[in-house]
């Protein structure tokens, strides 16, 4: 693959994810302003723009010819083993951030709202699992530094996008950043090791399912006006630290 073929595909991706990453938020926000503050349709609306960013990511890993790099198609799981930690470590987090939930909800809104949960799984490792950290690792190789650096960058990028979804306020967005570059570091070394996306999905939905539960069926204000404190953001940093250093071993033990 040649260096523009390489840039020419990573700015293809960067472009159209940004552009669906901001195209939600303006939906989202138009919708406010006409007070149309319905949870149901602002999550089938961020719902739609997932799967939208599915759809591009599966053409760029076909384009590609990533499928057995991203753990798609060609490869057997590996190392199973390595996946009990994240399983049963993120569980515990999604119960410790979870507030308390509201035993008014409709089926309804869990159905919308397990809907939502798989489509996050799937665009999120889709896009930065599937396509960007394996098209980087293709493009510079397998050696420890190339892959090293394909999986830092790859969460680095994954931490900072959530800076575009500003309703934490600053504390939380900071926090949010760090706790989605550390778990995604710890979910791009299960990629390359385990050799299979779709465990990492199924873990992935469970945590952002259980997580975000107790918002289930509030409306789209009373979401937004909430903010993290300081502590909380600490707190919330350092207990997925662990993530990031489970991957950083998992990286160190492939060599």
């Amino acid at each position: 693959m040649t260096k523009k073929t390489f840039m020419n595909q990573i700015i293809i991706f960067i472009s159209a994810l940004f552009c669906i990453l901001f195209s939600r938020e303006f939906i989202s926000f138009w919708m406010i302003e006409n007070n149309i503050t319905s949870y149901k349709i602002h999550t089938i609306a961020s719902t739609i723009a997932n799967f939208i960013l599915i759809l591009i990511s599966w053409i760029l890993i076909r384009r590609n010819k990533l499928f057995k790099l991203a753990g798609i198609k060609d490869a057997k799981l590996q190392k199973w083993h390595l996946l009990i930690f994240p399983s049963i470590y993120l569980g515990l987090l999604s119960l410790i951030f979870m507030d308390d939930i509201s035993m008014d909800l409709s089926s309804t809104d869990l159905l919308i709202y397990l809907l939502y949960s798989l489509s996050i799984g799937f665009a999120e490792e889709f896009s930065i699992r599937g396509f960007l950290q394996s098209h980087l690792i293709q493009y510079f190789g397998n050696s420890k530094k190339a892959i090293f650096n394909a999986i830092l960058v790859s969460s680095l990028f994954f931490g900072c996008i959530h800076f575009i979804n500003f309703e934490s306020g600053i504390y939380g967005e900071l926090s949010q950043v760090c706790y989605a570059t550390f778990i995604g570091f710890m979910f791009g070394a299960l990629l390359f090791v385990t050799k299979r996306i779709y465990p990492l999905i199924i873990i992935h939905t469970v945590f952002d399912f259980f997580m975000d539960l107790d918002t289930v069926g509030v409306p789209i204000i009373e979401k937004i006006s909430e903010t993290t404190s300081l502590e909380s953001a600490i707190i919330g940093t350092l207990l997925t630290l662990p993530c990031f250093i489970y991957g950083l071993i998992i990286v160190k033990k492939q060599y």
